[in-house]
């Protein structure tokens, strides 16, 4: 029964933060990004302020649906065995950084939005930064110092494959395993190599 309840409980947690988000991307999308006060988010969403504040620290995190990325410690696990490091480091950045979308959302919408508010490209700036952080102080705890120095390199030219293949094709948010991205990433390893 405990769990039934647990799951109804997570199930209204999921539906209150994408109502937010929905009301928040409607009325920047629909009357302006100034007009779109946490006030009038809240009521639109059917919550409180305080309830607002509770799902969401900023304005910008509701109309973006983003939060606080998490590392899915079982992705670090094989980082540096084998074969292909580079491609594993770049699938990890991705989980990584696609992890502070914490809503359901129209990518495209989504990115449009931020590409003409500079507040919303300052916040997502914001939290891929964060998210890149957490992940390298996360491979500091699960490695020793040597493979943490390694694992942290691999993952810093991981992100930079990755904004490489973003600017070429921005639908490799919802697609990691994309043909731009296997392209940006074997390009980078030629690049790499001719560098030494």
């Amino acid at each position: 029964m405990q769990k039934t309840h647990g799951g109804l409980r997570e199930r209204q947690r999921v539906d209150t933060l994408q109502r937010i988000h929905d009301a928040a991307f409607a009325l920047v999308r629909d009357e302006g990004f100034t007009a779109a006060t946490v006030t009038a988010i809240a009521d639109r969403a059917g919550v409180s302020r305080r309830t607002f504040f509770n799902y969401f620290p900023t304005k910008e995190d509701a109309v973006l649906g983003a939060g606080p990325a998490s590392v899915p410690v079982e992705a670090l696990d094989g980082l540096l065995d084998g074969p292909d490091t580079l491609t594993k480091a770049t699938r990890i950045v991705h989980t990584v950084v696609t992890s502070i979308w914490h809503v359901t959302a129209d990518q495209s919408a989504r990115r449009a939005l931020i590409k003409t508010i500079p507040e919303l490209r300052a916040r997502g700036g914001q939290h891929h930064l964060a998210a890149q952080e957490l992940l390298i102080a996360s491979l500091t705890e699960h490695y020793d110092e040597a493979d943490a120095a390694r694992a942290t390199a691999l993952v810093m030219v991981g992100a930079a494959v990755l904004r490489y293949a973003y600017t070429l094709d921005p639908d490799i948010v919802d697609d990691p395993d994309s043909p731009t991205v296997a392209a940006a990433v074997d390009l980078f390893r030629t690049t790499l190599k001719d560098l030494t």
